[in-house]
């Protein structure tokens, strides 16, 4: 029910609002980790949209002028798009399941530093997108009790997860880049 209801919202209001909604509501009440979830699964479905929203821009401009910086930081902004929708589906499915656990916020926490060292040179809107995401998993961690590892620090297994997460982003990206070479 929770899922449909904010499905009514996003098609009628913007994304903010929705988080605006649910974060109110936790005013009122102790909001359940899995609702923090959501939230969370949200905000990644807004950062790909403002991702998707940049490489339109970046490929508009490429198409003009072709210049070979502007396809390297197109491929970037589709891979960042494709990292942040993996988040936002593996959020929401482990929200749907109700399974919040340390290893889970550590994944995504060290997704985020990992996307941070890769892309955080695309600039100050970008940065400002993630560093509200990882605040967000560091928040979820702190009211669930969890503890999360510097970026410097995870476990081999999530360092791997991650890693894993970011070259299937690529991969993503290199077939978006083609697609629209194609069009």
């Amino acid at each position: 029910m929770l899922k449909t209801t904010l499905l009514s919202y996003s098609s009628c209001h913007g994304v903010r609002d929705v988080v605006w909604r649910l974060r109110r509501r936790r005013h009122r009440e102790r909001v359940s980790p899995r609702i923090r979830l959501l939230e969370l699964a949200v905000a990644a479905r807004y950062a790909a949209s403002r991702m998707g929203l940049l490489a339109n821009r970046i490929r508009r401009t490429y198409a003009r002028t072709q210049d070979p910086s502007l396809e390297d930081m197109l491929r970037k902004v589709l891979a960042l798009q494709a990292v942040f929708e993996i988040m936002a589906v593996r959020l929401e499915t482990l929200a749907e399941v109700g399974a919040v656990t340390s290893e889970t916020l550590a994944l995504m926490h060290s997704v985020i530093g990992e996307a941070r060292k890769a892309y955080g040179e695309l600039g100050p809107a970008v940065t400002s997108i993630m560093s509200e995401l990882d605040n967000m998993i560091a928040s979820i961690a702190a009211e669930a009790g969890y503890e999360l590892h510097s970026y410097s620090e995870p476990s081999p297994s999530v360092s791997e997860e991650a890693n894993r997460i970011l070259a299937e982003a690529k991969l993503v990206a290199e077939q978006r880049l083609s697609e629209m070479g194609h069009q």
